[in-house]
Protein backbone atom coordinates (compact mmCIF):
# COMPACT_ATOMS: atom_id res chain seq x y z
CA UNK A 1 0.00 0.00 0.00
CA UNK A 2 1.16 3.19 -0.68
CA UNK A 3 1.25 5.96 2.21
CA UNK A 4 1.66 9.83 1.93
CA UNK A 5 3.44 11.65 5.25
CA UNK A 6 3.70 15.47 5.64
CA UNK A 7 7.20 15.96 7.62
CA UNK A 8 8.45 18.67 9.46
CA UNK A 9 12.10 19.21 10.51
CA UNK A 10 15.08 21.72 11.40
CA UNK A 11 17.67 21.05 8.83
CA UNK A 12 20.53 22.79 10.45
CA UNK A 13 22.34 19.35 11.34
CA UNK A 14 21.66 17.29 8.20
CA UNK A 15 23.22 17.20 4.59
CA UNK A 16 19.95 17.82 2.97
CA UNK A 17 16.90 15.88 1.90
CA UNK A 18 18.33 13.34 -0.55
CA UNK A 19 20.76 10.46 0.19
CA UNK A 20 23.83 11.10 -1.39
CA UNK A 21 25.77 8.36 -0.16
CA UNK A 22 24.67 5.15 1.70
CA UNK A 23 27.78 5.64 4.24
CA UNK A 24 26.01 9.29 5.27
CA UNK A 25 22.72 8.13 4.59
CA UNK A 26 21.93 9.12 8.34
CA UNK A 27 22.80 12.34 8.21
CA UNK A 28 20.12 13.21 5.83
CA UNK A 29 16.30 13.39 6.07
CA UNK A 30 15.19 10.91 3.68
CA UNK A 31 17.81 8.03 5.07
CA UNK A 32 15.91 8.86 8.93
CA UNK A 33 12.82 8.93 7.14
CA UNK A 34 13.73 5.59 5.80
CA UNK A 35 15.49 3.89 8.44
CA UNK A 36 12.53 4.54 11.46
CA UNK A 37 9.94 3.00 8.31
CA UNK A 38 12.31 -0.11 7.95
CA UNK A 39 12.10 -0.81 11.26
CA UNK A 40 8.31 -0.41 11.24
CA UNK A 41 7.92 -2.38 8.26
CA UNK A 42 10.37 -5.36 8.55
CA UNK A 43 12.01 -4.47 5.40
CA UNK A 44 13.42 -1.98 3.39
CA UNK A 45 11.17 1.29 2.33
CA UNK A 46 12.27 3.72 -0.21
CA UNK A 47 11.00 7.58 0.77
CA UNK A 48 9.96 10.15 -2.04
CA UNK A 49 9.97 13.84 -1.14
CA UNK A 50 8.21 16.58 -2.88
CA UNK A 51 11.93 18.17 -3.68
CA UNK A 52 15.11 17.78 -2.46
CA UNK A 53 15.84 20.53 0.65
CA UNK A 54 19.47 21.53 0.36
CA UNK A 55 21.80 20.99 3.59
CA UNK A 56 20.80 23.25 6.27
CA UNK A 57 17.22 24.12 5.22
CA UNK A 58 14.11 23.42 6.72
CA UNK A 59 10.62 22.38 6.63
CA UNK A 60 7.23 23.26 7.94
CA UNK A 61 5.39 20.49 5.40
CA UNK A 62 7.52 18.78 3.46
CA UNK A 63 5.43 15.80 1.98
CA UNK A 64 6.47 12.43 0.92
CA UNK A 65 5.26 8.66 0.03
CA UNK A 66 6.61 5.51 0.56
CA UNK A 67 5.33 2.07 -0.07
CA UNK A 68 4.63 -0.01 3.02
CA UNK A 69 3.48 -3.72 3.81
CA UNK A 70 0.00 -3.38 4.36
CA UNK A 71 -0.38 -6.49 7.16
CA UNK A 72 2.01 -4.68 8.66
CA UNK A 73 0.16 -1.27 8.77
CA UNK A 74 -2.65 -2.91 10.09
CA UNK A 75 -1.13 -4.05 12.76
CA UNK A 76 0.13 -0.54 14.02
CA UNK A 77 -2.58 1.17 16.32
CA UNK A 78 -0.47 4.67 15.87
CA UNK A 79 1.48 4.71 13.16
CA UNK A 80 2.78 8.94 13.84
CA UNK A 81 3.69 8.24 16.77
CA UNK A 82 5.54 5.08 16.25
CA UNK A 83 7.42 6.63 13.52
CA UNK A 84 8.08 9.86 15.89
CA UNK A 85 9.19 7.77 18.87
CA UNK A 86 12.00 6.54 16.32
CA UNK A 87 13.03 9.61 14.89
CA UNK A 88 15.27 12.03 15.99
CA UNK A 89 13.51 15.40 18.17
CA UNK A 90 14.56 17.92 15.07
CA UNK A 91 12.69 15.63 12.79
CA UNK A 92 9.01 15.66 13.05
CA UNK A 93 5.90 13.45 10.93
CA UNK A 94 2.67 15.11 11.62
CA UNK A 95 0.29 13.17 9.38
CA UNK A 96 0.87 9.51 7.46
CA UNK A 97 -2.54 8.10 5.49
CA UNK A 98 -3.10 5.57 2.50
CA UNK A 99 -3.29 7.52 -0.23
CA UNK A 100 -3.87 6.33 -4.23
CA UNK A 101 -1.27 3.62 -5.19
CA UNK A 102 -0.15 6.09 -8.40
CA UNK A 103 0.65 8.95 -6.10
CA UNK A 104 3.33 10.56 -6.43
CA UNK A 105 4.69 13.55 -3.65
CA UNK A 106 7.44 15.11 -6.49
CA UNK A 107 5.32 14.60 -10.23
CA UNK A 108 1.86 15.58 -8.44
CA UNK A 109 2.91 18.90 -6.79
CA UNK A 110 0.98 21.61 -8.08
CA UNK A 111 3.08 24.04 -6.51
CA UNK A 112 5.09 24.70 -3.39
CA UNK A 113 5.98 28.13 -1.10
CA UNK A 114 9.55 28.48 0.45
CA UNK A 115 10.09 31.20 3.26
CA UNK A 116 13.24 32.96 3.33
CA UNK A 117 13.72 35.10 6.79
CA UNK A 118 16.17 38.28 7.06
CA UNK A 119 17.17 39.19 9.53
CA UNK A 120 18.50 43.39 9.53
CA UNK A 121 19.83 44.02 13.08
CA UNK A 122 23.13 43.84 12.98
CA UNK A 123 24.09 43.12 17.13
CA UNK A 124 22.20 40.24 17.49
CA UNK A 125 20.04 37.43 16.10
CA UNK A 126 17.23 36.54 19.02
CA UNK A 127 18.16 32.76 20.10
CA UNK A 128 15.45 31.13 19.10
CA UNK A 129 15.47 32.26 15.21
CA UNK A 130 19.16 32.33 15.19
CA UNK A 131 19.03 28.75 12.97
CA UNK A 132 15.92 30.15 10.93
CA UNK A 133 17.26 33.45 9.49
CA UNK A 134 20.25 35.15 7.40
CA UNK A 135 21.50 37.99 9.43
CA UNK A 136 22.17 40.17 6.42
CA UNK A 137 21.96 43.49 7.83
CA UNK A 138 19.76 46.91 7.15
CA UNK A 139 18.50 46.99 3.69
CA UNK A 140 15.68 49.15 1.49
CA UNK A 141 12.11 47.38 1.57
CA UNK A 142 10.98 48.99 -0.81
CA UNK A 143 13.81 48.98 -3.03
CA UNK A 144 13.36 44.44 -2.65
CA UNK A 145 9.32 44.85 -3.40
CA UNK A 146 9.89 46.85 -6.44
CA UNK A 147 12.04 43.97 -7.90
CA UNK A 148 9.44 41.21 -7.07
CA UNK A 149 7.06 41.97 -10.10
CA UNK A 150 10.01 41.41 -12.13
CA UNK A 151 10.37 37.41 -11.32
CA UNK A 152 6.18 36.53 -11.48
CA UNK A 153 5.17 34.25 -14.34
CA UNK A 154 7.09 32.50 -16.34
CA UNK A 155 10.74 32.98 -16.59
CA UNK A 156 14.24 30.96 -17.61
CA UNK A 157 15.63 30.63 -14.42
CA UNK A 158 18.69 29.34 -15.53
CA UNK A 159 20.83 32.51 -13.47
CA UNK A 160 19.61 31.45 -10.87
CA UNK A 161 20.15 27.94 -10.63
CA UNK A 162 23.34 27.05 -8.94
CA UNK A 163 25.26 23.90 -10.60
CA UNK A 164 24.26 20.20 -9.46
CA UNK A 165 21.16 20.42 -11.05
CA UNK A 166 20.51 17.63 -14.13
CA UNK A 167 21.87 18.65 -17.13
CA UNK A 168 18.27 18.16 -19.08
CA UNK A 169 16.27 19.51 -16.99
CA UNK A 170 14.30 22.33 -18.02
CA UNK A 171 15.09 25.51 -15.97
CA UNK A 172 11.50 27.26 -17.24
CA UNK A 173 9.36 27.64 -13.97
CA UNK A 174 6.39 29.76 -13.30
CA UNK A 175 6.15 31.93 -9.90
CA UNK A 176 2.70 32.53 -9.33
CA UNK A 177 3.41 34.90 -5.92
CA UNK A 178 6.10 36.94 -4.36
CA UNK A 179 5.47 38.64 -1.16
CA UNK A 180 7.86 40.24 1.41
CA UNK A 181 6.15 40.64 4.90
CA UNK A 182 7.78 42.75 7.49
CA UNK A 183 7.66 40.84 11.14
CA UNK A 184 8.46 43.21 14.40
CA UNK A 185 9.86 40.65 16.24
CA UNK A 186 11.31 42.86 19.26
CA UNK A 187 10.26 46.97 19.81
CA UNK A 188 13.32 48.90 19.22
CA UNK A 189 14.87 46.36 16.80
CA UNK A 190 13.86 46.69 12.51
CA UNK A 191 11.56 44.30 11.55
CA UNK A 192 12.88 41.02 10.39
CA UNK A 193 11.58 40.39 6.83
CA UNK A 194 10.20 37.45 5.55
CA UNK A 195 9.95 36.42 1.70
CA UNK A 196 7.00 34.41 0.72
CA UNK A 197 7.71 32.53 -2.65
CA UNK A 198 4.85 30.58 -4.65
CA UNK A 199 5.53 28.42 -7.82
CA UNK A 200 5.38 25.77 -9.99
CA UNK A 201 9.08 23.85 -9.15
CA UNK A 202 12.17 25.32 -8.11
CA UNK A 203 15.73 25.06 -9.10
CA UNK A 204 18.73 24.36 -7.25
CA UNK A 205 19.49 26.95 -4.92
CA UNK A 206 17.07 29.01 -7.01
CA UNK A 207 15.14 30.78 -3.52
CA UNK A 208 18.50 31.40 -2.17
CA UNK A 209 19.74 32.83 -5.51
CA UNK A 210 16.52 35.18 -5.27
CA UNK A 211 17.52 35.97 -1.67
CA UNK A 212 20.57 37.08 -2.49
CA UNK A 213 19.77 39.07 -5.14
CA UNK A 214 16.85 40.75 -3.15
CA UNK A 215 19.96 41.68 -0.24
CA UNK A 216 22.06 43.13 -2.95
CA UNK A 217 19.03 45.38 -4.23
CA UNK A 218 17.70 46.21 -0.62
CA UNK A 219 21.70 47.40 -0.02
CA UNK A 220 21.79 49.85 -3.39
CA UNK A 221 23.99 47.77 -4.96
CA UNK A 222 21.77 46.61 -7.93
CA UNK A 223 18.67 48.55 -9.47
CA UNK A 224 15.34 46.83 -9.20
CA UNK A 225 14.59 47.03 -12.52
CA UNK A 226 18.36 45.52 -13.90
CA UNK A 227 15.93 41.68 -12.78
CA UNK A 228 14.76 40.93 -16.39
CA UNK A 229 18.42 42.02 -17.86
CA UNK A 230 19.91 39.65 -15.31
CA UNK A 231 17.21 36.78 -15.87
CA UNK A 232 18.19 36.98 -19.62
CA UNK A 233 21.67 36.10 -19.04
CA UNK A 234 20.77 32.47 -18.50
CA UNK A 235 23.57 31.79 -16.78
CA UNK A 236 24.58 31.45 -13.21
CA UNK A 237 27.74 33.70 -13.84
CA UNK A 238 25.57 36.54 -15.07
CA UNK A 239 24.30 36.55 -11.09
CA UNK A 240 25.68 39.59 -9.06
CA UNK A 241 24.92 38.62 -5.83
CA UNK A 242 26.01 35.54 -3.31
CA UNK A 243 23.61 32.60 -2.64
CA UNK A 244 22.18 33.73 0.52
CA UNK A 245 23.12 30.88 3.23
CA UNK A 246 20.68 27.46 3.98
CA UNK A 247 19.47 29.03 7.63
CA UNK A 248 17.07 31.12 6.61
CA UNK A 249 14.91 29.26 4.15
CA UNK A 250 11.96 27.04 4.96
CA UNK A 251 9.43 24.58 2.81
CA UNK A 252 6.21 25.91 3.87
CA UNK A 253 3.78 24.01 1.90
CA UNK A 254 2.74 22.03 -1.16
CA UNK A 255 0.03 21.85 -3.02
CA UNK A 256 -1.11 19.24 -5.47
CA UNK A 257 -3.15 19.39 -8.55
CA UNK A 258 -2.93 17.95 -11.91
CA UNK A 259 -0.01 15.87 -12.62
CA UNK A 260 3.44 17.83 -13.45
CA UNK A 261 6.64 16.51 -14.52
CA UNK A 262 8.68 19.18 -12.86
CA UNK A 263 10.32 19.52 -9.47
Amino acid sequence: MRLRLVVAYVGTDYMGWQIQAERFAMQTIQGQLEHALGLLAGQAVRVHGSGRTDSGVHAERQVAHCDFPEERYARLRDMRNSLNALLPKDIRVFAVQPCAQDFHARFDAHDKTYRYQFWQERGFVPPRLWPFVWCCGPVDVAAMRAALPHFLGEHDFAALANAGACAQESTVRTLYSLEIRENTVWEGCAPMLELFVTGSGFLKQMVRNMAGLLVEIGRGKVEPDSVPGILGTGARTGLPAPTAPPSGLTLMRVEYGKRRASA
